[in-house]
């Protein structure tokens, strides 16, 4: 109960919302995912893009309302995350970013409360893909296939931890006000890059995470989050982190069975392009914009996400809602990352894709 009354404490100072998971939570997997299709909806609650949205167990019920300029409320029916983890990508054509303020669950569903801002910090309408995912512990399973979470605080205390290979994730902190987290994820696996990650950034004050570092190993993944604020400066902020290998961004093992993920970086490394159905994934480069496709796997009901990679304050979000072609396949026109300026440049984003089938 100490201990539990010391993580309520720095969740308060820090301003998140969150349910503190108790010591003896232990429920069975669950996920949900939405696209906010609204810049500002109507007040209420209201229905969000029911061909891009799904939940384990509510379907295509996800709804939104908001407050108030960039603040955004969504409503998942018939989910619950005790010990789980939150996501969001902007939807945006102009620079800016959406974080998760907190979550908690109530009678009705889990509720997850989203900030969104323009660049430099100020709040800002946006649409932006929202996900929340929660896993049970499981036998250690082999190498393949692989899902690992962190939700973390300002100070790198972990207060969700999960790892399908039956091992702890840990994390260290860089110091006060370096922004920056060790995250330690140990499971069997290769040398060279494989898998994905996905970052987001919690908390009331404007900021944003991307991973900065990754160094793979045969006994596991070791990256560096680093976060800024609003400013572009490093920035001290809890985070959430996921990381999958040749498993969907939910966590879920089959359904579905239509996800991929991708790294966008210029070498395109093997073991960091997966596709479900055993195409090949594509991504055309441009000057800070990038057209990925998933082949053959796209299907609504849908969902994307995109962190960014690399040193530096840049950031990637998604410059438009992705659509599905008659041959089935999943295109992202455009993947977008922006520098401390909040112009275009050329980054490395890991951009992930599920479909619910």
């Amino acid at each position: 109960m100490r201990l539990r009354s010391v993580l309520i404490s720095i969740i308060t100072l820090l301003g998140i919302i969150v349910s503190v998971p108790q010591a003896t939570a232990a429920i069975g997997d669950d996920w949900a995912f939405a696209y906010n299709n609204h810049l500002a909806p109507l007040a209420g609650f209201t229905p969000m893009d029911p061909a891009r949205q799904w939940s384990k167990n509510g379907g295509a019920s996800a709804e939104v309302r908001s407050p108030g300029v960039g603040q955004y409320e969504v409503l998942f029916p018939k989910t619950v995350v005790k010990r789980g983890t939150v996501h969001v990508t902007a939807e945006r054509q102009t620079p800016g970013w959406c974080q998760v303020q907190g979550w908690q669950n109530g009678n009705n569903g889990l509720h997850v409360f989203i900030l969104c801002f323009k660049h430099g910090g100020a709040l800002d309408n946006s649409r932006f893909a929202v996900m929340a995912t929660e896993s049970s512990p499981v036998p250690t399973i082999p190498a393949i296939p692989v899902h690992a979470y962190v939700f973390a605080d300002a100070v790198g205390t972990v207060l969700a931890n999960f790892n399908s290979s039956g091992f702890t994730n840990s994390v260290s902190h860089g110091g006060p006000g370096s922004g920056i987290y060790k995250v330690s994820l140990p499971m069997k696996g290769f040398n060279e890059p494989n898998g994905n990650f996905q970052v987001t950034a919690v908390g009331s004050k404007p900021a944003r995470c991307k991973i900065a570092e990754w160094v793979p190993s045969a006994n596991g993944q070791t990256v560096i989050v680093a976060c800024f604020d609003g400013a572009s400066m490093p920035f001290d902020t809890a985070w959430t982190l996921s990381y999958n290998r040749e498993l969907p961004l939910i966590g879920e093992s089959g359904p579905p069975k239509r996800y991929g993920y991708i790294w966008a970086t210029p070498a395109l490394p093997p073991m960091t392009s997966f596709n479900s159905a055993g195409a090949a994934n594509t991504v055309s480069f441009g000057g800070g914009q990038y057209l990925v496709t998933f082949k053959t796997i796209g299907m609504h009901e849908d969902h994307m996400q995109v962190t960014a990679f690399g040193k530096g304050p840049a950031y990637c979000v998604l410059g438009d809602v992705w659509f599905n072609s008659f041959f089935g396949d999943a295109t992202i026109r455009n993947v977008e990352c922006y520098d401390q300026l909040g112009a275009l440049i050329k980054h490395e984003p890991f951009v992930a894709y599920t479909s619910r089938h």
